[in-house]
């Protein structure tokens, strides 16, 4: 069993904070993680919800889907996407935006 005990006479209250905020970042993490995969696993969404979560207008994801960059599926003559594709694309390129400047 791992030993966490903190004994506070030999830590400074900066270290303490610093050792607070690590922990509590990682676990923060670890939660976001796991609810964004929980999200993202097997939801299928329409073409009006991708268009919203891309930011973007039907006609560039339709010009997206042909590059294949999404798994379209069809579902009573309405298209469907994966929700989890389209974030990963969208943080993808949030992130490529972010480096250019």
């Amino acid at each position: 069993m791992e030993n966490n005990n903190i004994i506070l006479h030999s830590v400074t209250p900066h270290e303490l904070k610093e050792l607070l905020r690590g922990m509590i970042k990682e676990e923060f993490n670890t939660m976001n993680e796991e609810v964004q995969r929980v999200i993202g696993e097997d939801d299928l969404v329409s073409t009006g919800t991708a268009c919203r979560l891309l930011g973007v207008c039907s006609k560039v994801l339709l010009h997206l889907v042909r590059e294949g960059h999404f798994t379209v599926f069809h579902h009573m003559k309405e298209k469907r996407y994966i929700r989890a594709e389209l974030l990963t694309f969208r943080n993808q390129q949030r992130i490529s935006k972010q480096s250019r400047r």
